[in-house]
């Protein structure tokens, strides 16, 4: 196994986002992870973007390839999970291809208050939403073309998982985040860990509707070393919120002065 500390760089992207980096060469792998700042709500070079020959900011990229009428309230263009194996073999994990598993049309979640709202104005209607408020998305990261995809009834093997042996490299990445009008929370984070024998990724989208529902996506990799392949899980997760048994725990304070 070739292995050695993580390495750290700092370094300007051709989006003219300043971004620090940390990789691990870990055997025929290359594991790297990018961190930047939040995309802007605006184009940051607009006289460049209207020249329409590809040098766009990160706003506009987003803008040109996305259905969906606008973005999370915290979306980081440039946090980007990358596995790189020597064969050419490539998984990465970053938010723009992300957010192109949200559905541009759905059925409208509506939140706790609506229902009151309606029986408050009999004449109103229901709000119409032209695609999925919650930025719901079953992204499961994307693979190159050299990668081939099977079914397989072998499973990621959790005891493995549990073992304290010595982690070589762990992040923990937000690609977007939305507090959905102050209604509850959408989130999208991947994390890494590599370990002396094998490496493991979780991709989760959370969501959490007040007093409606919660969601949960996640999309498990397992890859132990010396094998030629990488394990993929994909579970899905919902419940209404009414049933769920939640304890609630009141914790007060008491400041005594003297």
């Amino acid at each position: 196994m070739k292995s050695m500390f993580p390495h750290e760089e700092s370094r300007v992207d051709s989006g003219r986002f300043t971004t620090n980096s940390q990789s691990i060469e870990y055997g025929p792998w290359h594991i790297s992870y990018d961190v930047s700042c939040i995309l802007p709500s605006v184009c940051s070079t607009k006289v460049v973007c209207e020249r329409n020959d590809d040098q766009f900011c990160q706003f506009c990229i987003y803008c040109k390839q996305l259905s969906i009428p606008h973005f999370p309230d915290m979306v980081f263009p440039k946090n980007i999970l990358t596995l790189t194996h020597t064969s050419g073999a490539k998984i990465h994990f970053d938010p723009l291809d992300a957010l192109k598993h949200v559905a541009s049309t759905a059925d409208a979640i509506e939140v706790s208050c609506s229902e009151a709202w309606l029986e408050a104005r009999p004449d109103a209607s229901k709000p119409k939403r032209p695609f999925d408020w919650t930025f719901s998305t079953d992204y499961k990261g994307t693979l190159s073309d050299n990668i081939i995809v099977e079914n397989t009834d072998e499973e990621i093997n959790f005891e493995i998982l549990k073992r304290k042996d010595q982690i070589l490299f762990y992040h923990d990445l937000t690609l977007f985040e939305d507090e959905l009008h102050d209604h509850g929370v959408s989130k999208l984070s991947v994390k890494v860990r590599v370990m002396p024998c094998y490496w493991y990724v979780l991709l989760r989208y959370f969501l959490r509707v007040d007093n409606v529902l919660v969601r949960s996506y996640e999309t498990r990799m397992f890859h132990m070393l010396n094998t030629n392949y990488v394990l993929r899980e994909f579970t899905s997760k919902e419940s209404n919120a009414q049933d769920l048994k939640v304890t609630h725990k009141l914790i007060v304070e008491s400041e005594t002065k003297t």
